[in-house]
């Protein structure tokens, strides 16, 4: 009722002019029950509001009747009422019309106010159902966030151009940190094996690393890449915090290999323009090296494959809007045919 507050304040109003007036009385107007004190008038139902723009628009209660879809009388019995609520006159009959009152006027003038108001709502309404509007606080760890997550994030806001999106790259672990606290709609981040009541997870794809080498490099003879080839080779490290190379480092100790580490790098990107100059060999999720296949590169596959698969994250116990949840399906569909093509060019790369 809080949309009808104006029209009943406005109402009130004007009830206290016509009566100092002497106004209130005729058709449609309060009856001989004595006047009320306008400031204790019931509250007007929006039925009663709607009745009354009708007999505006249309000047007669027979074709009020008629576009609502009622009976005359019961059209006339509200609008009584209305009077009453109101406490001034409404309307004066005039060959079979019915004239409003100035005060009906200044009154109509607010109901078109709400109306406008309620359309608005509605517009809102239609516009969140159908994407027209929104926006997503979106959070991905680099090796997503600056490779296929722009071309994603482009291709959907040509399907949805007035939602806006908030790209922000941080690490996996901020990532989840944020969607436990409700701090972002859709994170993407490498998958964590702890459990986290406050986050709701889904499977968005799998990476397994990938050897990258200077082109020319003796390693590029060989088809895929095993951890004994890297015993006594230049290698550039991932960031000690990064999970791939906790498995990496574990799987070299296990083995007795013994690799020469000359620059590590928390981002994958640098880890492969390192290898690009020449610097050494790198082990990086696929989806970068990927992306970086057109520098002075080669790429193999490594083997055993390393454990290194995407997640979508939300917060736990929220409700997603309509665009998360179409931009999450739009990123997953996405994501998995082009990490397709992917696996399919790096298998090409060595015939």
């Amino acid at each position: 009722m809080r949309l009808f507050q104006g029209v009943i304040s406005s109402a009130n109003r004007l009830a206290l002019a016509s009566k100092s007036l002497g106004l209130i009385k005729g058709p449609f107007s309060m009856r001989n029950r004595g006047p009320t004190d306008p400031g204790k008038h019931e509250e007007f139902t929006p039925r009663e509001i709607e009745v009354f723009a009708s007999v505006m628009l249309h000047g007669t209660t027979t074709k009020a009747a008629d576009a609502l879809d009622v009976t005359q009388p019961a059209v006339s019995k509200m609008l009584q009422h209305l009077a009453e609520k109101a406490g001034f006159q409404l309307f004066r009959k005039s060959r079979q019309r019915l004239i409003p009152t100035p005060e009906a006027h200044m009154l109509h003038a607010e109901v078109q106010r709400v109306f406008e108001s309620a359309r608005g709502i509605s517009r809102a309404a239609r516009d969140i159902r159908e994407l027209r509007s929104g926006r997503l606080n979106v959070c991905a760890l680099p090796a997503f966030g600056l490779t296929l997550l722009p071309s994603l994030i482009t291709s959907f806001s040509k399907l949805h151009p007035s939602v806006s999106i908030s790209l922000e790259i941080r690490s996996s672990i901020t990532v989840i940190q944020r969607a436990s606290r409700n701090q972002l709609d859709i994170g993407i981040g490498v998958t964590s094996s702890e459990e986290n009541p406050s986050i709701v997870r889904r499977a968005l794809t799998a990476t397994p690393p990938v050897c990258v080498m200077p082109a020319g490099h003796k390693l590029s003879q060989l088809q895929v890449i095993q951890a004994d080839d890297l015993d006594g080779i230049n290698f550039i490290s991932m960031g000690s915090s990064d999970p791939m190379r906790r498995q990496l480092d574990a799987l070299c100790v296990e083995r007795g290999v013994n690799r020469s580490l000359k620059v590590e790098s928390s981002l994958s990107s640098t880890c492969i323009s390192l290898v690009a100059c020449g610097m050494g060999v790198t082990i990086v999720d696929r989806l970068s090296a990927w992306m970086a296949r057109d520098l002075p590169i080669e790429i193999r596959d490594f083997r055993p494959h390393l454990d290194l698969n995407l997640s979508v994250y939300r917060p736990w116990g929220v409700i997603a809007s309509t665009a998360a949840d179409a931009f999450t399906e739009h990123l997953i569909q996405g994501t998995r045919s082009y990490m397709n093509g992917v696996d399919e060019g790096i298998v090409n790369l060595v015939r």
